[in-house]
């Protein structure tokens, strides 16, 4: 089992990973990264360069298609990132957050989804596990349950299962209901159901209502600052208070 007894003391800065920062939760999670006194590094895992700059952010440009080899041999840790010298190496990643995410339309599939939202996740939990990171902080779903019998739910369950078992020392999972936001791509589904939604909104449960995903984000970066011992399951009613 991983020994995790040489922590960085609590007051010490971290190194975040972050993967998904450009989705509608992420972009709010990177900016409070940054922005945060916790750590002094922030990484984003990314297909294609974020247009931002900060003296905290290093972008780690990968191909996802190729992640299982890249994760096997290494080839992540010991990338040189453009903007450090070769002697200011990242020792390991403290906490890592995955806001990546997608649907099954826009993936083209239900196994080009899975393999978002369940493989990429798994194999990245499971590398950065063996290099001593001690938090993982994933957002899932409302009705995320591994024996539903909606896929989309299905998956989202699967992946919290699957985390679960691996045996993080904090794992923070985020379970927000319809999100809204600015998003880069129009999505006429969702930008419906969040009208009818918001207007029905004294009608809906807290917990169903739609959520705005900076409250998402404030909360896993919450969460990150003091986390419990265990699995931690936020609901969205409680994200809400975010």
């Amino acid at each position: 089992m991983t020994n995790y007894s040489n922590e960085y003391p609590q007051e010490q800065p971290k190194v975040a990973l972050i993967v998904g920062a450009s989705g509608l939760v992420g972009q709010h999670l990177l900016q409070q990264l940054l922005a945060s006194n916790i750590y002094h590094k922030v990484i984003a895992l990314v297909r294609k360069p974020l247009l931002i700059e900060d003296t905290k952010l290093e972008q780690w440009q990968i191909n996802f298609d190729h992640l299982e080899a890249e994760l096997i041999s290494s080839t992540l840790l010991n990338k040189k990132p453009q903007n450090i010298s070769a002697n200011n190496k990242i020792k390991r990643i403290d906490h890592i957050f995955f806001t990546l995410g997608t649907t099954i339309k826009k993936a083209g599939s239900k196994a080009a989804f899975t393999n978002i939202d369940h493989r990429y996740p798994l194999l990245i939990a499971k590398h950065f596990y063996g290099q001593q990171t001690s938090l993982l902080a994933i957002v899932t779903a409302m009705s995320a349950n591994e024996t539903s019998a909606i896929f989309y739910n299905q998956i989202k369950g699967k992946i919290e299962k699957d985390l679960s078992n691996l045996g993080y020392p904090h794992l923070g999972l985020f379970r927000p209901s319809m999100l809204s936001g600015q998003r880069d791509e129009f999505r006429l589904g969702e930008q419906l159901g969040t009208i009818v939604m918001n207007t029905l909104a004294f009608m809906i449960p807290k917990k169903h209502q739609v959520i705005q995903a900076k409250k998402v984000a404030n909360a896993m970066l919450i969460y990150a600052e003091n986390p419990l011992l265990g699995v931690s399951i936020i609901q969205s009613d409680q994200l809400q208070n975010y």
